[in-house]
């Protein structure tokens, strides 16, 4: 199976390649945007693993990634994250995503999960411990995690109103909660909280 990685980490790059080209086990290609991606991945004939970093500038959250995936359903991408948490994991397969595991994995870790999310079953690798924390889980509401999603994903009040059917006085509220309860000093600061802690 063919193993495509996305990011421009030097560090997960490394990884990667001592993992999979010394290995011999998978041929590698490396690239750092999603364009570059969908270039190099086969329309219909095989079914490659794209290894998406998620915290690659750019990229666009989870909305980019649902593109990716609707554009090459043969592909299976799991995505690499520097914190990731259940509610962004169980989010992410929920849109097609195959698996999401941290982006610093071990060498044996990063092949033994790689491995498992080729095969026919979804995959999420937490942190050890990770379960046991409080964390962001449970921080916000579900229409708050669902109202920030398409706040990352670059949606107005107005947007965001029409995509749930409700006021946009209703989103406003929600959006000064979702503000309040990370500490953010507007709705881009707590895009960018949302991004740096893996919630979206």
């Amino acid at each position: 199976m063919k193993i495509l990685l996305m990011t421009e980490d030097l560090a997960i790059q490394r990884r990667f390649t001592s993992v999979f080209q010394l290995g011999g086990d998978a041929p590698l290609q490396i690239c750092t945007t999603l364009h570059e991606a969908e270039l190099l991945m086969p329309d219909k004939s095989d079914r490659p693993l794209l290894a998406v970093d998620f915290g690659t500038p750019g990229l666009g959250g989870l909305k980019a990634i649902t593109r990716l995936i609707k554009a090459r359903p043969n592909a299976r991408v799991v995505l690499l994250m520097q914190a990731p948490t259940l509610t962004v994991a169980r989010q992410a397969l929920r849109l097609g995503v195959t698996g999401c595991i941290p982006a610093h994995l071990s060498n044996a870790d990063l092949k033994a999960a790689l491995t498992l999310a080729q095969g026919r079953s979804d995959l999420i690798v937490l942190p050890q411990g990770s379960l046991s924390k409080s964390g962001n889980e449970g921080l916000l509401s579900r229409r708050e995690e669902q109202i920030l999603a398409l706040l990352c994903d670059g949606q107005q009040n107005k947007e965001i109103a029409h995509t749930f059917g409700i006021q946009e006085v209703t989103v406003k509220m929600h959006m000064r909660s979702v503000i309040r309860k990370l500490g953010a000093r507007n709705r881009t600061h707590a895009a960018m909280i949302a991004r740096d802690r893996g919630m979206v």
